[in-house]
């Protein structure tokens, strides 16, 4: 994980799980276009790419049903968390860019957004975290790579088959969104969605950590400029006096 890594965004930051690799870049809130009536909450306006050379076979650069469902769950998720009766009648541009692909995709941007939206200081809730789980029969996968995950999607309609993401909000202890797809029993999906929560668990206090440091970081180049500033006037004093000795 590492912050601030776009320099025209307010906000950024890249995360890699396993192979998959993700940017999200967030924005300042601007005005929601085109909009008549007043709101009282504001919006999360969220773009999901895939880069071209994500995937095994070339993306088309025009956006296909996958980015558009990733990016409707994505956007589920998030708006649970950000403070949006902060800037009423205005939009955060969210944008996610899928460097490479090897599964668990939208753990790996939703958990990437949370932290770009604290990096470009917005309100929000609580942190968010997102984890993936393939489920083949009876088993439960954890972070599928992209293999497990298509054989898992391509498994026999009569058993459990499928993959599943959760975003949570970990000090509320509260879930922003689920995202099935496939077919899986209901004693099942209770058993993954307690994995998923017991992943977001371990997740969260690395997210934490991360913000931490990056404010403790803050903190020590203010200081550092503060220091600075002191110096020249101090320099300043010292002429001063001796002029007035002499």
């Amino acid at each position: 994980m590492k912050l601030g890594v776009v320099s025209t965004a307010k906000g950024s930051a890249y995360l890699e799980l396993g192979n998959t690799k993700v940017i999200v870049s967030v924005f300042d809130p601007r005005e929601i276009p085109k909009q008549n009536t007043f709101r009282e909450l504001g919006e999360l306006y969220c773009d999901l790419k895939f880069s071209p050379f994500a995937c095994v076979h070339r993306k088309n650069p025009q956006t296909d049903a996958e980015e558009r469902s990733l990016a409707a769950a994505m956007t589920k998720a998030l708006q649970p968390v950000v403070c949006r009766h902060l800037f009423p009648n205005f939009q955060i541009d969210i944008f996610a860019n899928v460097l490479e692909d090897d599964g668990s995709v939208l753990g790996a941007v939703i958990t990437a957004a949370g932290l770009a939206l604290s990096d470009a200081t917005i309100s929000m809730f609580d942190i968010v975290t997102a984890t993936t789980v393939a489920v083949y029969g009876d088993r439960i996968y954890l972070d599928p790579t992209l293999a497990e995950e298509r054989l898992c999607l391509e498994g026999s309609r009569s058993g459990n088959h499928g993959v599943i993401t959760l975003a949570k909000l970990h000090t509320l202890d509260q879930t922003s969104e689920i995202r099935l797809a496939g077919n899986v029993s209901l004693d099942l999906l209770k058993n993954a969605c307690q994995r998923l929560n017991e992943a977001n668990n371990d997740v969260a206090p690395v997210v934490q950590q991360m913000l931490v440091s990056k404010v403790q970081k803050h903190m020590s180049e203010i200081e550092a400029e503060e220091v600075d500033d002191e110096e020249p006037e101090d320099k300043e004093d010292l002429e001063t006096s001796g002029v007035i000795n002499e």
